[in-house]
């Protein structure tokens, strides 16, 4: 029955993401299910309903985030490549469902990233870079960021040393460590290589601090 309910919602979103007259052209790209499965074709995805529709011949095939491992998503004119993976996530303490998250750095820890739609109006106090809609010009996009930590916690990374702190536990002295680093580094939350250095310098304090 489960199943059965979300083959329902994913033919309802193909319906919905056919329907919306978008400029965005087709990537070239593959599809792996979590029952081992592949696909390989030309593709679309809507991340705000967790959907990826992938086109090979007369075939059009839908899945939503529940059924898919992961999927990677080729720009032909310019060569550049997305990497998404579907993972169990929650917000407010709301049961965690599957959703797509990219993947934009991955070493001792993983960074992802997901675009949120925003008013036009919010980009001025958005936290990260956002750019237009070319389709609607009342709407934005701004990122998301979550990190896969080396304990197996997967959460959002929020701009701000107050939220740095909270990620990490870091009591009084290494939460100043910290601050000492991001102001010396010139550390921009707004700049994903600088985020990537701040969580990789944290969590190498982490470990120092747990020998």
């Amino acid at each position: 029955m489960r199943h059965f309910i979300v083959l329902l919602g994913v033919l309802c979103l193909f319906h919905t993401v056919q329907a919306k007259k978008t400029k965005e052209k087709w990537k070239y790209g593959s599809i792996v299910l979590n029952s081992g499965q592949q696909f390989e074709g030309n593709l679309k995805f809507d991340l705000e309903n967790d959907v990826v529709v992938l086109q090979k011949g007369k075939r059009i095939l839908a899945f939503s985030a529940f059924s898919v491992q992961s999927f990677l998503a080729v720009d032909t004119t310019n060569g550049f490549t997305q990497k998404f993976f579907s993972l169990p996530y929650s917000e407010k303490r709301t049961r965690a469902r599957s959703r797509f998250f990219q993947l934009v750095y991955d070493g001792r820890f993983a960074l992802f990233v997901r675009e949120k739609g925003v008013p036009v109006t919010a980009v001025s106090t958005a936290n990260y870079p956002t750019r237009q809609n070319p389709n609607d010009q009342k709407k934005a996009y701004t990122h998301e960021y979550f990190v896969l930590l080396p304990d197996g916690s997967f959460q959002k990374f929020r701009a701000g040393r107050r939220h740095l702190a909270e990620l990490f536990s870091l009591e009084e002295e290494r939460a100043k460590q910290v601050g000492r680093y991001i102001t010396n580094n010139d550390i921009d939350f707004s700049k994903q290589p600088d985020i990537i250095r701040l969580i990789h310098y944290c969590v190498n304090q982490e470990t120092i601090a747990s020998r």
